[in-house]
């Protein structure tokens, strides 16, 4: 972090409970609006705000994307995880709208795809594509300084909820089994098979 920009770092036992809250309310928003509302990254940044605004060491650090902003100079930050580097900060804006509008195009091809009835697999298969795709493409960018991988899950929890299933993720804010790991690994890469067969055994398993 550069100078007079205080890291973000783990979260104590009280901010926990408040992200936990803030998650919730997201997931009942969600709950409300995922079979009427395509998502967009406004959407995200409204759900990253509203999870993890009481508990930044920067107000500006909640709903607002890495970048090159001089009215937000702590944002100017390139992150990397296990080594691996999201988007460089002054390519995070243009990246998550690139993102918005390819996460509208494939939302609305997987409604057309489900329109048609397909059998119960297949139609589990193109839920878990979609939202494998989605959040490996999200992880992948990193758009924020921290809180990425909740709001990856959340993802995953908007397409589950759209096309009616339960949420993979009750519990959002708990890191998953050993096999996420490797899976968001690959996604940081830009490989979200992985990321895929995780979150289909997942469903399978519920």
């Amino acid at each position: 972090m550069s100078t007079g920009c205080p890291a973000w770092v783990t979260e104590d036992a009280d901010q926990i409970r408040l992200i936990v809250s803030g998650l919730l309310e997201v997931q009942v928003r969600i709950a409300k609006q995922a079979d009427k509302r395509i998502l967009s990254h406004g959407d995200i940044r409204e759900w990253h705000r509203t999870v993890f605004a009481r508990v930044v060491p920067k107000s500006y650090y909640a709903g607002n994307y890495r970048g090159d902003d001089p009215l937000r100079p702590c944002l100017r930050e390139d992150v990397a995880i296990a080594g691996l580097p999201g988007a460089p900060f002054d390519r995070v804006l243009d990246e998550m709208r690139a993102f918005s509008h390819d996460m509208h195009d494939r939302i609305v091809q997987t409604d057309g795809y489900v329109a048609e009835m397909p059998t119960p697999a297949d139609r589990a298969r193109s839920v878990v594509m979609l939202a494998a795709y989605l959040a490996g493409k999200f992880i992948r960018i990193h758009p924020f300084l921290n809180g990425n991988g909740r709001m990856s899950r959340m993802i995953v929890n908007y397409v589950c909820r759209r096309y009616g299933y339960r949420p993979l993720y009750p519990v959002p804010h708990n890191r998953p089994g050993a096999d996420y790991e490797p899976a968001s690994a690959a996604c940081m890469r830009g490989d979200f098979s992985p990321m895929y067969r995780y979150l289909l055994e997942v469903l399978a398993s519920r």
